[in-house]
């Protein structure tokens, strides 16, 4: 089964009000739409089945359509792909990173971490979480770019810069 964020999991990501039991917190971080359950359970540190369901449950994650059965009937959320082009104000629009969103780009980050890092993002992912104000952020954004620049080269560190910055 696979399982992805509501809008809910992306606002709870920043607000950190409703999860805060830490096995909880880094499922829900790690959780993209793209990892299985049996890979995040085998690892994730302290994860169990509870976890999923918990936080589904608490309506931050539904199943994709076509992983498996769910188990409380939750209806899938919509796919995220469109979040790196509402943080960077549209495609091919340069943002001034002093006026940058904060929920939104610690969104797109988190999901940039999770789709083109996996689990070897999880540092970045925690230090997202860790981020208090857009400068730490910023920090983070440019480690991250640089991972995916020595990890998948040049062109794919470019298409991350222009999908946090714009431009």
């Amino acid at each position: 089964m696979i399982w992805t964020k509501t809008d809910a999991g992306r606002i709870e990501m920043t607000a950190r009000a409703l999860v805060k039991e830490r096995a909880q917190r880094n499922l829900l971080l790690l959780i993209d739409g793209a990892k299985s359950e049996e890979m995040l359970l085998a690892n994730v540190v302290g994860v169990t089945i509870d976890d999923f369901r918990a936080l589904e449950t608490l309506g931050l994650i539904a199943q994709v359509s076509g992983s498996g059965s769910s188990r409380l009937n939750t209806p899938p959320a919509a796919a995220p792909a469109s979040a790196p082009a509402a943080a960077s104000g549209g495609v091919g629009t340069p943002v001034d990173p002093g006026e940058l969103d904060y929920a939104k780009f610690t969104s797109t980050l988190t999901q940039m971490i999770s789709s083109e890092l996996g689990l070897r993002g999880f540092t970045l992912t925690l230090a997202v979480e860790k981020a208090s104000t857009i400068e730490e952020l910023r920090d983070v954004a440019d480690r991250t770019i640089e991972q995916i620049r020595s990890r998948k080269g040049e062109p794919a560190a470019h298409k991350a810069r222009r999908a946090l910055y714009g431009g």
